[in-house]
């Protein structure tokens, strides 16, 4: 089989998953894609060329892409393979989360063996992660801020980085994936409703399980599957998350109903996403 690369650059960087823009590309399955995310709104800002409340200059995605063959019912499933952070912002946005501030600042940040600096005496370790990464509704368009949605959107979750594998549900023929919002570093949850924002390059390979419907999205890292659960409230996602993991013991790796129970019982961990939407993470470990 022949496997092709691709690259899409941040020329095709959009605001929103949208089910009636066609493609920018049409791959295979088994098909790797170079995704270049835009970061030009924090350049913009920083030169005060645009209001900081302006979404449709921040968390723009670039897409879409279509992969071959991927219908409602079929499940998109993505392998980060690579994140290349080329520029990193500190933005700091008035009347914006936890830490109030009267104006706009942001501060282009350095980068060198591995370390970010945010001041000559003070670094911390690059850990690049994909922020928003989703495909097109069944119809009409997405949000890239709020909230996130089953089949993706800006979940902020930072185990979106190389080495993970996303497994996102199909909605609309295509799949229409679209990425964006690289993170060079970032807290667990997205405290601060910012991270340390970034541009570059996120290199994933794309593939397709048919027949496969997920309910919400599900990632695997090396050892665990981490089942996604959303919801309106914290215990709306918690409970989602868990009834996802029972799922996944019960009916896909053949367990009885009560043999999943005491096994997430005695293994189940919970982790948290956000801030865009209350997100629960459910470790479910191989067996």
């Amino acid at each position: 089989m022949t496997v092709n690369f691709y690259f899409l650059g941040k020329e095709h960087a959009t605001s929103s998953f949208d089910s009636a823009r066609p493609p920018v590309l049409t791959v295979a399955p088994g098909d790797t894609v170079t995704f270049e995310t835009d970061d030009s709104g924090y350049a913009l800002l920083r030169d005060g060329q645009v209001d900081p409340d302006d979404h449709g200059s921040f968390n723009r995605v670039t897409g879409p892409v279509a992969v071959e063959g991927a219908e409602p019912g079929d499940t998109m499933v993505i392998e980060i393979l690579d994140i290349e952070i080329t520029r990193v912002w500190a933005p700091w946005f008035p009347d914006y989360g936890a830490f109030k501030s009267d104006t706009a600042h942001v501060r282009q940040l350095d980068i060198h063996d591995g370390l970010i600096r945010i001041s000559p005496t003070l670094a911390v370790p690059l850990a690049p992660m994909i922020g928003c990464i989703g495909l097109a509704p069944a119809a009409g368009e997405s949000s890239t801020y709020v909230p996130a949605y089953p089949w993706g959107g800006n979940m902020d979750l930072l185990e979106l980085g190389p080495g993970a594998t996303l497994y996102l549900p199909v909605q609309t023929p295509g799949g229409l994936l679209s990425v964006g919002d690289l993170h060079a570093a970032m807290g667990r949850g997205e405290p601060l409703n910012v991270g340390l924002e970034a541009g570059g390059k996120a290199t994933l390979r794309l593939g397709l399980e048919k027949d496969r419907t997920l309910r919400f999205p599900r990632i695997r890292l090396p050892g665990l599957i981490l089942c996604v659960g959303i919801g309106e409230t914290p215990d709306e996602a918690r409970l989602a998350a868990v009834a996802e993991a029972h799922d996944l013991l019960f009916r896909e790796r053949g367990m009885s109903a009560l043999d999943a129970f005491a096994f997430a019982a005695a293994t189940l961990g919970l982790r948290f996403g956000g801030p865009a939407t209350e997100i629960v993470l459910a470790e479910v470990p191989d067996c």
